[in-house]
């Protein structure tokens, strides 16, 4: 009876290894290094992950992404395990990459900060960069109908460019994030400058945030579209509200200047990754010595 008790408390004592072994934090790619023999699992590719063509732009991606120091210090090609997912995304999205500028094709429009493109032969559905305009699809908001009308228009009479820009090419709708510019103009700025851009929304750090802000700052100078005079009782009070993707506002957009834009929130924090080998190695070895001293002493005591 001793005996089998004495293995149980040291089954119990030992599971922080296992832990440590296989640990089921997910990083932003979607995956985590197994500690045991540091190899990289890709359980569930993110948009991010997708971006990665070939296992040695993953890497690329996992050294600056992954928090495991130890682990990734030394990962190569041939330590990563794809778990049967495919590089590149869905098809299409592998031919599209950040930091890049590409013709573009109008589809269809949306509203004022989304239309369809055709580009390199697929369709996307593009969310533009930076900017929210008023409601004119699920519900109508003052200035949100304008904002629609200026915005097709300008978009049917000049040749387009698609500019990718930031850490992320899609949204979590699946839209296209990118810059607009129509005949060598940007159009989020012109957007701005008419008066017609109510919040600004952030997914990173943007080249031109400062032209947007600039034309923003103008027209409410000047009282152009929204900020004119007598239309501030009908300017909606934007909320930052979680919009599906007929919507202004994608879900992981922070409002400029906000708190959540600076910093995460709690639940965000919880959820953040954790991929540090550290602390289940630790608990491992003090479990051991745990069950160890505890044999000693039933076996000293029999």
């Amino acid at each position: 009876m001793k005996r089998m008790m004495i293995m149980i408390v040291c089954l119990v004592l030992m599971a922080p290894i296992y832990a440590a072994a296989h640990r089921g934090e997910l990083d932003e790619l979607g995956g985590h290094f197994r500690n045991s023999d540091c190899t990289y699992l890709l359980h569930e590719p993110t948009a991010l992950a997708k971006q990665a063509k070939t296992k040695e732009e993953l890497v690329q991606l996992i050294q600056k992404y992954n928090g495991n120091e130890r682990c990734k210090r030394n990962l190569t090609p041939d330590r990563i395990d794809l778990d049967g997912h495919a590089l590149g995304g869905k098809e299409g999205d592998a031919s599209l990459r950040l930091g890049r500028t590409y013709k573009a094709a109008l589809v269809g429009c949306v509203d004022g900060d989304t239309a369809k493109f055709r580009v390199n032969g697929h369709v996307y559905t593009t969310r533009f960069l930076f900017i929210d305009t008023p409601e004119s699809t699920i519900e109508v908001e003052p200035y949100g109908k304008e904002a629609s009308q200026f915005t097709c228009s300008r978009l049917q009479k000049g040749d387009i460019v698609l500019e990718t820009d930031g850490n992320t090419l899609f949204d979590k709708y699946q839209r296209l994030l990118a810059w607009v510019w129509v005949d060598g103009r940007l159009l989020q700025e012109e957007i701005a400058k008419a008066g017609l851009v109510e919040d600004f929304y952030d997914y990173g750090d943007y080249k031109y945030e400062d032209r947007v802000r600039a034309a923003l700052n103008e027209a409410k100078r000047t009282g152009t579209g929204m900020y004119g005079r007598g239309a501030a009782d009908e300017k909606p009070t934007p909320n930052g509200a979680d919009h599906p993707p007929d919507g202004n506002t994608p879900s992981n957009e922070k409002s400029a200047g906000s708190p959540a834009a600076d910093q995460p929130s709690a639940s965000d924090q919880e959820a953040a990754p954790k991929d540090r080998a550290g602390h289940p190695v630790v608990y491992a070895l003090l479990g051991l010595l745990a069950a160890a001293a505890l044999y000693w002493f039933v076996r000293r005591g029999t």
